[in-house]
């Protein structure tokens, strides 16, 4: 391996930070898409959602993960072509040899993560979960 890191140790990472098992059943979070070719991940983009122009910009950046808080395949997918913008970003991936990593609720739910960041901006001095995860070591 030249530089970065292995696709399974960045998933992990993010899996210690998260735990997927903190998401909402209903939620489709964690590695999304998984290219064929795993090049060492060298380089992150990361978005609050994945649009076209974002994906473009991923392709123009030469990046190798895509970490999109708001995961762009939800329902499930019957066939990959080009009719809409959710399969055209799929095929965009795959090409481009690019991974998806979403952690949506698994992010809102963990100690130190998107709920917390936002309840920092308010005046309040005691902060405390409506549920707590405890993480498994």
């Amino acid at each position: 391996m030249s530089g970065g890191l292995a696709l399974k140790e960045v998933v992990t990472s993010l899996e210690q930070f998260a735990p997927l098992s903190y998401a909402e059943k209903w939620d489709n979070v964690g590695l999304l898409l998984e290219p064929y070719d795993q090049t060492p991940v060298e380089k992150i983009l990361l978005t609050n959602d994945l649009t076209e122009a974002v994906m473009r910009e991923a392709i123009d950046k030469k990046v190798n993960m895509i970490l999109s808080y708001h995961p762009p395949i939800f329902a499930a997918l019957k066939r990959i072509t080009q009719k809409d913008w959710k399969q055209r970003i799929v095929t965009m991936c795959f090409a481009n040899s690019i991974a998806m990593y979403s952690p949506h609720t698994a992010w809102d739910a963990t100690l130190g993560g998107v709920n917390d960041w936002l309840a920092s901006a308010l005046p309040v001095k005691d902060v405390k979960p409506i549920q707590v995860f405890i993480k498994k070591q």
